[in-house]
C-alpha cells in the first residue's frame, strides 16, 4: 500500500523538484562559463587585492583556488545551491507532519489502512530521492558546462630546440612575436569527475537538513513554526561557523557548527592533488602522520545527523497524541 502514498506524495513533490533541478543545472553552467571568460593570471590579480585575513573564510590555499578546478568547486558553496537544496529539504521536512496536520490531511490518511510509519516513511522516502535529483543535478550542470565550454588562451610563438638546455628548456620565445589566441575546450583543463564528492557532500548536507526539518515537523502541528524554527537554527549555525573561521579567539567554535562538515571546495582540492584519498575516513601526510579527518568522515556526520533526525521523527509521532482538526 506504500506505493499510493508514494505516488501522492511525488505528485505534491514534482513541481518544486523540477523548479530547483532546472535551476541547479543552469546555474551550475553558466557558472563554467563564467569561469571561463576570466583568465587565470587576471583571477590572480583580483586575489591578490584581497586582505591576506580573508585566506581564514576558505578551507582552501588561495593558490589552489586559483585553477579552474578550485574556481568551479565554489559554486557549490553559492547561494543558488545551497538555496535550492536548503529550500526543498525543508519544504517537504516541514510537511511530513505539522504540514498534514494543518491542511487537515492527516487525519484522512491516519483512517485509511496506512500507519503512522508508513505515512512518515512515505514522506521521508521522497525527500530523499529529491535530495538526491538535486545533488545528481549540480554535478550534472557542472559536468554539461565542461563539456560545452571553450577557455581562450594567448600562445605565444616558440621555437622548438632538438636538445633541452638547462634552465631554458625545449621552447625559445620568438622575439617580437604577437601572441595568438586559442581556444581551448574546459574538458582538457578540468576532469568532470572531480566534482563528485563535492556533489556527495551536497547530498549530505540536504539530508541533514530535511532530517532535522522533519524532527521539528514531528511535534508540532503548525508548518509556519516548524520553518521558523528551522530557519532560526540554520542562521545560527551559519553565523556560528563563519565567527569561528573569522576569529582566533573564537575559533573553538566552528567545532559546535554542524556546517563545518560542508566544505565542497575542500574535497574538490583532496581528489585533485590527493586522488587516492578522496573517500578516505582520515588523512595523513607524507610522514604517516595523521593531518584530520578525511572527507568520508565529514560526509558520514551530516548523513548520521540526517539519519538519527528521520528516526527520532518516526518515534515521536508514532507515540504523540494527535491534536483535533481545527
Amino acid at each position: 500500500m506504500i506505493h499510493v502514498l508514494l505516488r501522492r506524495r511525488i505528485d505534491e513533490a514534482k513541481w518544486l523538484l523540477s523548479a530547483c533541478s532546472i535551476a541547479m543545472i543552469w546555474f551550475c553552467w553558466v557558472r563554467v562559463w563564467l569561469v571561463s571568460r576570466i583568465d587565470t593570471t587576471r583571477f590572480q590579480e583580483i586575489l591578490d587585492l584581497l586582505p591576506s585575513d580573508w585566506q581564514r573564510f576558505t578551507s582552501v590555499d588561495f593558490a589552489w583556488l586559483i585553477t579552474y578546478a578550485g574556481r568551479l568547486s565554489l559554486a557549490y558553496d553559492e547561494f543558488v545551491v545551497v538555496g535550492c537544496i536548503s529550500i526543498w529539504a525543508i519544504a517537504r521536512g516541514s510537511d511530513c507532519v505539522s504540514g498534514e496536520l494543518g491542511r487537515g490531511t492527516l487525519e484522512m490518511l491516519l483512517a485509511q489502512p496506512f500507519s503512522r510509519t508508513t505515512v512518515l516513511v512515505s514522506q521521508i522516502l521522497v525527500t530523499i530521492f529529491g535530495t538526491a535529483v538535486l545533488a545528481f543535478s549540480a554535478w550534472f550542470g557542472t559536468w554539461l558546462g565542461i563539456q560545452a565550454t571553450s577557455v581562450e588562451k594567448e600562445v605565444t610563438a616558440a621555437w622548438q630546440l632538438p636538445i633541452p638546455l638547462p634552465l631554458i628548456g625545449s621552447e625559445v620565445p620568438v622575439p617580437f612575436a604577437k601572441p595568438t589566441k586559442q581556444q581551448i575546450p574546459m574538458r582538457e583543463l578540468v576532469d568532470g569527475t572531480l566534482f563528485i564528492p563535492a556533489s556527495v557532500s551536497l547530498f549530505a548536507f540536504g539530508m541533514m537538513i530535511a532530517g532535522f526539518t522533519a524532527l521539528m515537523s514531528s511535534w508540532d502541528r503548525y508548518r509556519w513554526r516548524t520553518i521558523g524554527i528551522v530557519v532560526g537554527v540554520f542562521l545560527e549555525q551559519t553565523i556560528t561557523k563563519l565567527i569561528g573561521m573569522g576569529t582566533d579567539d573564537y575559533h573553538w567554535l566552528i567545532y559546535s557548527s554542524a556546517f563545518t562538515a560542508y566544505e565542497p571546495e575542500a574535497f574538490v582540492r583532496i581528489a585533485d592533488q590527493m586522488p587516492e584519498s578522496t573517500w578516505n575516513l582520515l588523512l595523513y601526510d607524507a610522514d604517516g602522520a595523521w593531518a584530520g579527518f578525511g572527507p568520508l568522515s565529514n560526509h558520514l556526520t551530516m548523513l548520521t545527523i540526517g539519519i538519527v533526525s528521520f528516526i527520532g521523527a518516526c518515534v515521536i509521532l508514532r507515540r504523540r497524541d494527535l491534536p483535533a482538526p481545527l
